[in-house]
């Protein structure tokens, strides 16, 4: 099973599926649910030619549970180092609830501190 380790050393799960060559979905789940709720989804987005990523975020799913930094901005910065990790770009990010707070949040750093600076 895919794992990476974030840069706080928590180990995420993570599946991509589709042509490495095609635009590429990130999905990002809501709480206390895991990647699996997007299984409706991911035929018709594979069928249009993209490639898909789903992730469990930390404490979520196969994810590890390291009982810590459950705060928007660490859970934003998962989603970064799964990007980074995958050297992702020109990606578009789905999220649902908590997964679309979250990827707001991967999109403005800046604004509150996501990667932890204050602008």
């Amino acid at each position: 099973m895919p794992y990476f380790d974030t840069t706080d050393g928590t180990r995420l799960f993570y599946v991509e599926a589709g042509p490495a060559g095609g635009r590429t979905v990130v999905f990002a789940h809501a709480w206390a649910f895991n990647s699996g709720m997007w299984n409706y989804q991911i035929p018709a987005v594979l069928a249009a030619g993209m490639r898909c990523v789903v992730y469990d975020r930390r404490g979520h799913g196969r994810s590890d549970v390291p009982g810590r930094a459950y705060d928007l901005d660490r859970l934003a910065d998962d989603l970064a180092d799964l990007l980074a990790h995958l050297e992702l770009r020109d990606v578009v990010l789905v999220g649902h609830s908590m997964g679309a707070a979250e990827a707001v949040r991967c999109l403005t750093p800046g604004e509150t501190g996501a990667s932890g600076e204050s602008s």
